[in-house]
């Protein structure tokens, strides 16, 4: 059967939005670990407000309702390794298990349905807190660089745009826009032809190498007229479904690796928060060439962002009749192919997912 034989259930959804429920198989960032603090911080994800915390130094997330009379939990308190609601005191475990309801009195246990909703797992790595609603058909993208004392590392300050996270992906995994959105930045002339590359696959998603000449301003030896703007880049891409991705960038003639971590948070259906890490090997821990290096980085994820803010797009187109794709869109093509096999995957109406036993609530330790 064709494609256009096929019934618009069978093709799948026309688009990826950022509220589409296969996304709930998914690892998504919500917040930099930095930034969740010993009170509850209220975070939104797929359109749905969750609250994480910290309960003895350990993550923990919930859907930011009680039970109770479905007040926001981010509006309580933590106490030790309990979240306390703060309307009627109820206690929550990480797991969810509420451990005392104030107006019962002292040693009467909760009722059996007041339990507070948890996700799938929850994790803190690489600096950021990791919620997978339902079982993730993913594992979490790595960052190997992120051991390596040669790095130093910067974040760049969380982004807010309009622009659906799919295609923020594609906007990132893309090197044929360069000349035109980075002409102020890397974009030149001499990347005007994309040379043939190929995507091989590489656990649950791909990765892509590629040579091209592009600007490399940030070189001290442009500065010091030792070498030309215009440089060879080897440049690795990494990509774990849905919204995980990595930037290895090698510079053979200047001798430097620079690393960008880029994740995605699809928060509501008309809003993407994203995060941003830099990785570099040439900076010698200058805090100042540090800052200069994020200042240049967000330079160009503004840029990305002026152009992704005026789409009308809801999401990714995932059926090829949609778009005209050329050479060098591979990787956007790869992007969509296993995107679209995320989404049939969890509509699959064999599938039996697994559970966890009641107050088991899988999570992963920092890394």
């Amino acid at each position: 059967m064709t494609p256009q034989q096929q019934s618009p259930r069978q093709q799948g959804p026309r688009y990826l939005t950022n509220t589409e429920p296969a996304l709930r198989h998914g690892w998504h960032p919500v917040a930099r670990s930095r930034d969740v603090t010993d009170e509850p911080t209220a975070v939104g994800l797929l359109g749905q407000a969750w609250v994480i915390a910290r309960l003895d130094d350990r993550i923990a997330a919930f859907e930011d309702r009680c039970p109770h009379r479905l007040v926001p939990l981010s509006a309580g308190r933590i106490e030790g390794a309990e979240l306390v609601c703060g309307y009627h005191g109820w206690r929550f475990g990480a797991s969810g298990e509420c451990t005392a309801v104030p107006s019962l009195g002292p040693g009467v246990p909760a009722p059996r349905k007041a339990r507070a909703t948890v996700p799938w797992a929850v994790a803190e790595r690489y600096g950021l807190v990791w919620i997978a609603p339902r079982e993730p058909f993913a594992e979490l993208i790595d960052l190997p660089e992120h051991d390596g004392p040669e790095f130093d590392d910067i974040w760049l300050e969380v982004a807010s745009t309009r622009a659906p996270a799919g295609l923020l992906a594609d906007n990132f995994l893309d090197t044929a826009h360069f000349p035109f959105v980075h002409a102020a930045t890397i974009g030149t002339e001499a990347g005007l032809v994309v040379p043939p590359y190929t995507v091989e696959a590489d656990g649950d998603g791909f990765r892509v190498v590629m040579e091209q000449e592009v600007a490399n301003p940030e070189d001290p030896g442009v500065a010091a007229g030792i070498r030309p703007l215009v440089q060879r880049r080897i440049s690795t891409y990494v990509y774990r479904p849905p919204f995980m991705l990595r930037l290895r960038t090698e510079y053979p003639d200047a001798g430097i690796t620079n690393t960008i971590f880029f994740c995605l948070q699809p928060e509501s259906a008309g809003s993407t928060r994203i995060y941003t890490r830099l990785l570099r090997d040439d900076l010698g821990g200058d805090a100042a060439r540090m800052a200069e290096s994020a200042a240049f980085e967000q330079a160009i994820l503004d840029e990305d962002l002026a152009l992704q803010n005026r789409f009308a797009l809801p999401g990714l187109p995932l059926r090829p009749e949609e778009e005209v794709s050329m050479r060098a869109d591979a990787a956007g093509v790869a992007l969509r192919r296993v995107l679209a096999a995320f989404v049939r995957r969890a509509e699959a109406p064999t599938r039996t997912p697994r559970s966890s036993p009641a107050g088991d609530v899988p999570s992963i330790a920092p890394a």
